[in-house]
């Protein structure tokens, strides 16, 4: 409704411009030629910033954004049809009409910030009111339309209304009117601006007016040589005022006017934004303009604005650029990344390979062809003649300059000077057309890696290399030559070497979280490790020892797949991936590698950091790269993007404010006070803040303080919450600082006080009077004392004649004391009996504990020896039974020791002998067994293992045991038979686990 009242507001100032629309799009084609022509390289370009876009489906009560300021606090504030909103980067907060605002309706016209940078709102029927840092003013409404409020240095209050004039609120609340009568030319008023001498400019719906707010009477100036027509925006530029009207922008001078460009001649100007020499120009229905010192850009619906007319513009703290629009907010702002599609273009927007050129070319494979950009921009390159698909995997620059392409469908190509000199495919004996990998030696021969194996290819012909050879898998992705002479080949199996001899052999892959496909592979400048990317995460081979290591999920990273590493000129390492791209610090990399670190933090950065996609793609060589800039160039599935790590520096600098937005108190909300007082018996506290930043609001860092509790600062992450239990009474001061990831904290943190206070027994009164009372009360008890001292006196005499027959109580008491002694003894001995035998069982699983064990073992040794009858020991061990505690937790591990107990038990025979060994290992004992027999026994108790029903811890849940067995041969010491069997077990896990190895 609001919306149809707004453009009924204006409705008088249209009429015209309809009648004029016409001339004005032969106006605004002409402007188009202009623009074409004047627009410089040295200029950035709108395209160039990173667009976000907000709606009614990520909170907003509605899409017309009027007005946008930023309050001294840092939050940002948007005025709509439905309320006035603030923003603090994560979420949106809505004020209405009522007793909390003051105002009389939710539709808000315009923002603006006074003196003190508290934000003013002026509404709809109305409304005006002003929020500070302790809640809302407001005064009485002005019954019509106010679009627009100045305050001037003095403390008066400006105010455009939509047919009344203009007013003005004195500081005392008394109220001057001027109309038409006082010489403004229209009674409808558009816009306000103060200028530095405290003049006020006055636009109306009939042109431009002035008046000097330093007089108690001001005159009103008409300016000259301006058309009657609406004014919808003022700015002051530079020693200029700029004049946006419904027939085109207009700059005033030292008393001149004249139109600011021809190519803005009757072009409706709706709202204006001066940032440092460039001009921003909002349109009623035209998009957004933007002028700088050489030429104009527009950006439109078309170019990513939620909708084209444009009501509001505003320069935040951070230099982002808010737009208002008649369909959401819009932001545009400098991101970490810049991404680069078809629409700049590319010749496609899905992108399998990136190359860095030596002669600073960067050249783009993707599904629809092969783009190489130059200073002077993309050029798409003709691969027709030799490949009819022209989808690109892979990219490789050989010695000689020339750049080898891997295709999808057409095998390899050599492109040099402009033409394609070469072509291998399954015509010419490679394995396959689908080409992944290529690797140039210095002699001009070629490694190709396809789908079906790898190919050499020298003057001698092509070799081919396959899984009969020794590669783990025929899928080839990635290939590395060391300097040594060693090929690393990188396959869905897992990394394969292949000597300078010829020789391939994989690698084990066997500890690193099955780890599986290897995408890629980075050479280190500081190490002698080799990167490999994998399924599984990050694993570093060291070259010199061929240790591997595996930075995956139990090191921090937030998932398994990453495709390629990447290092910088920092040495942090880069890693592409489905989900974003990550940052590790080098610093943090080496401690966890050294065993000093148990995990290592990542920064991850996605679509809100100016990529397009955040899935970037692998699995070909290379899907990313280091350029002679220091830049990153990544391969995602929705063009390239490019990152300077060095610009993070520049958003690091940014400081952001943070505020105390919320406390919750035992669960439920308590508004904020100055200081607050908490009752007795309060459990829960939870404090909720913000960083008022919003380059980067997600990434925002927080670190806390209670004094009172705990006076060192407390890192809390990315998360804005602190919470605190079963504090004492007393008095709290709860501090707040942010900062953005390597930057420095903010330099006034947020501070809120509150009181909890103490029940009445944790009260000084209360133990005052309880002190009191105590010693009143032991004077009490003296005096009753001393009374009870002379009655006993005047008793004594016949407790002497009692005293013969208490003596004999006494013995027969004494000789009843010995009795129960004696029967106490004979309990004790009992129980120490009891004892001894718990000390011989496991307190878990009631099976016999090591002792009883060991005792059985000797004596069974023993009996062997004179009986000249078999024996055989076995140890079982529980499969993967720690990540059962760690996935499950450790009181589900207990279960599952005591079901496979019960499953031994029920399994031995009566004379066999089963032990809990230690851990998830157990022992089994079993007399005149030989092996076979032992091995018939160890294979019905592995069934009935793997059998155990775990569906009510987990349905995921499996068990399964390896086994060892060893026949006692008479050894003199039954170590050797505990170390035999142990040797079986321990082969039985290498060998997979879940199985029976028997000793020899």
């Amino acid at each position: 409704m609001f919306e149809v009242l707004g453009r009924c507001f204006y409705l008088h100032s249209y009429v015209s411009f309809a009648l004029r629309l016409r001339r004005t799009s032969t106006a605004f084609s002409i402007f188009l030629l202009l623009l074409a022509s004047s627009a410089g390289a040295g200029q950035a370009k709108l395209s160039h910033y990173f667009q976000e876009s907000w709606t009614t489906r990520d909170g907003l009560p509605h899409n017309t954004i009027n007005s946008i300021t930023q309050s001294n606090d840092g939050y940002l504030w948007l005025g709509t049809w439905e309320g006035a909103v603030r923003f603090n980067g994560r979420e949106f907060k809505v004020f209405g009409r009522g007793p909390v605002t003051g105002l009389p309706d939710s539709g808000i016209r315009f923002l603006g910030t006074d003196n003190h940078g508290d934000v003013l709102l002026t509404g709809a029927r109305g409304g005006v009111s002003k929020r500070t840092e302790t809640g809302w003013v407001s005064w009485a409404p002005y019954n019509v339309l106010l679009n627009a409020i100045a305050e001037d240095q003095h403390g008066a209050l400006w105010l455009a209304s939509e047919g009344l004039g203009l007013f003005r609120q004195q500081v005392d609340g008394s109220r001057q009117q001027y109309t038409q009568v006082q010489g403004l030319g229209s009674d409808v008023v558009h816009n306000l601006q103060l200028d530095e001498q405290g003049r006020l400019w006055v636009g109306t719906g009939r042109g431009l007016f002035w008046l000097d707010t330093n007089l108690a009477e001001p005159q009103i100036h008409k300016v000259a040589d301006l058309p009657a027509v609406p004014v919808f925006a003022l700015r002051q530029y530079e020693d200029s005022m700029l004049i946006g009207t419904e027939r085109g922008l207009f700059t005033l001078n030292q008393g001149a006017t004249r139109l600011f460009s021809a190519a803005l001649a009757n072009m409706p100007v709706s709202a204006l934004l001066v940032q440092n020499k460039f001009i921003w120009i909002g349109t009623t229905d035209r998009g957004l303009l933007r002028f700088g010192d050489q030429g104009l850009e527009t950006l439109s619906m078309a170019g990513g604005l939620p909708n084209n007319r444009i009501l509001s513009l505003f320069l935040d703290r951070e230099k982002s650029i808010w737009v208002g629009t008649n369909g959401g907010l819009f932001r545009l702002r400098d991101a970490p990344f810049v991404t680069y599609t078809a629409e700049n273009g590319l010749a496609g927007d899905y992108v399998r390979a990136v190359l860095a050129h030596s002669d600073n070319t960067l050249w783009v494979g993707t599904s629809q062809g092969l783009t190489v950009r130059d200073e002077t921009g993309f050029t798409t390159l003709d691969l027709t003649a030799a490949s009819k698909g022209q989808s690109v995997l892979s990219l490789t620059e050989a010695r000689d300059g020339a750049v080898w392409i891997g295709t999808y469908t057409d095998g390899v190509l050599r492109y040099h000077n402009g033409v394609v000199t070469h072509k291998y495919d399954r015509n010419t004996g490679l394995l396959a057309n689908e080409v992944r990998a290529v690797l140039p030696e210095a002699d001009g021969s070629l490694w190709v890696g396809t789908g079906q194996g790898l190919n050499f290819i020298s003057n001698s012909g092509v070799l081919s290399f396959t899984t009969e050879d020794g590669l783990p898998t025929p899928f080839v992705m990635a290939l590395y030559k060391h300097s040594d002479g060693r090929l690393f080949i990188g396959t869905g199996g897992g990394v394969a070497i292949m000597q300078p001899s010829g020789t391939i052999s994989a690698l084990d892959f066997s500890g690193l979280d099955g780890a599986e496909y290897a995408f890629g592979f980075a050479s280190d400048p500081l190490s002698d490790i080799l990167w490999m990317t994998t399924d599984r995460g990050l694993v570093a081979y060291h070259l010199n020892s061929g240790r591997l290591q595996i930075i995956g999920r139990e090191a921090g990273l937030p998932f398994d797949k990453v495709f390629q590493a990447v290092v910088d000129r920092d040495n942090n390492i880069w890693l592409s991936s489905n989900r974003g791209v990550i940052r590790l610090l080098r610093a943090q990399v080496d401690l966890f590698l050294a065993g000093e670190r148990p995990t290592v933090d990542y920064e991850l950065f996605g679509e809100s950091d100016g990529m397009q996609s955040a899935q970037t793609n692998g699995g070909s060589m290379q899907a990313a790269t280091l350029s002679a800039d220091g830049s990153i160039v990544f391969a995602t599935s929705k063009g390239v993007s490019v990152i300077k790590p060095d610009d993070l520096k520049r958003f690091a600098v940014n400081v952001p404010p943070v505020v105390v937005e919320g406390l919750k108190v035992d669960g439920s909300a308590v508004p904020l006070q100055q200081e607050i007082q908490l009752p007795a018996g309060t459990h829960r506290l939870e404090l909720q803040f913000a960083g008022l930043g919003f380059i980067m609001p997600q990434r925002i860092q927080y670190s806390t303080k209670l004094n009172g509790f705990d006076d060192n600062w407390v890192e809390r992450g990315s998360n804005n919450t602190a919470e605190y239990t079963n504090l004492p009474p007393g008095h709290y001061r709860f501090s707040v600082r942010a900062a953005y990831p390597q930057g420095s904290w903010s330099e006034h943190d947020a501070r809120f006080s509150f009181v909890i206070l103490p029940h009445f027994w944790q009260r000084a009164d209360f133990w005052t009077i309880a002190i009191l009372a105590i010693i009143l009360l032991a004077g009490l008890i003296v005096r009753w004392r001393l009374q009870a001292l002379r009655r006993r006196e005047q008793r004594l005499l016949w407790q002497v004649a009692e005293k013969t027959v208490e003596l004999q109580q006494q013995t027969d008491h004494l000789r009843a004391v010995d009795k129960q002694r004696s029967e106490l003894m004979l309990q004790i001995k009992q129980q120490a009996e009891e004892f001894e035998q718990q000390a011989r069982l496991d307190a878990l699983t009631g099976l016999a504990n090591r002792r009883a064990f060991d005792e059985a073992l000797t004596r069974e040794c023993a009996r062997s020896r004179r009986s000249d009858q078999p024996l055989c020991l076995v140890l079982l061990d529980i499969d993967h039974f720690k990540l059962v505690n760690d996935t499950f937790s450790h009181s589900i591990g207990d279960e599952i020791l005591k079901l496979v107990a019960r499953v031994i038990c029920g399994l031995c025979r009566a004379n066999d002998t089963v032990a809990r060994w230690g851990g998830e290992e157990f022992a089994i004992l079993l007399p005149d067994t030989d092996l076979k027999a032992a091995a018939e026994i160890c294979e019905r108790i592995r069934l009935a293992v793997m059998q155990i029903d775990c569906a009510e811890f987990s349905a995921d849940l499996r068990i399964t045991a390896s086994m060892g067995i060893a026949c006692y041969a008479g050894e003199v010491h039954h170590d050797k038979l505990l170390s035999r069997s142990d040797a079986a077990l321990y082969c039985a896990k290498q060998d997979g686990r879940n199985r029976i190895n028997i000793a020899e």
